[in-house]
């Protein structure tokens, strides 16, 4: 890192960095999904289903921005589980049914898909995970 000569120079310096660390966070936040999601298909085997692993395809980060003012800048960046997936089993439950199901432990009111079969709370684990991650990432860089 060089030095700055004024302001605008240590700004620059900063989203630079902040970018970085964002960036290696978002990885890691990823993985931590997909970590997780990997663990929910440990909690049984289904036996009114076959399991499509669509659920562990969800995980997702977008690309990190950022946005310089004179008064400093943001970085940022999403991670979040797709909902964008249609169930063709079932009764074609959306993904957000699904995953709500999952993370919850819960069951569909009606035959033939009755319950989603899997280790619950993979989101609540998930979020505490990658909290913490971007947590130590950010005590890394700065």
């Amino acid at each position: 890192m060089g030095t700055a000569r004024n302001a605008k120079q240590l700004n620059a310096m900063i989203m630079k960095d902040l970018k970085k660390a964002a960036k290696v966070a978002s990885e890691k936040m990823l993985s931590d999904m997909y970590e997780e999601t990997e663990d929910f298909y440990t909690g049984g085997e289904p036996s009114m289903y076959q399991r499509t692993g669509a659920l562990g395809d969800t995980p997702r980060t977008t690309a990190v921005s950022a946005v310089s003012s004179a008064e400093g800048g943001t970085v940022s960046f999403k991670a979040y589980l797709d909902t964008s997936t249609q169930y063709t089993t079932g009764k074609n439950p959306s993904m957000k049914t699904v995953l709500d199901l999952a993370n919850n432990g819960g069951d569909m009111t009606s035959p033939p898909m009755r319950a989603v079969v899997g280790k619950p709370g993979f989101w609540d684990r998930a979020q505490d995970k990658m909290e913490e991650s971007f947590k130590e990432t950010m005590d890394r860089f700065f």
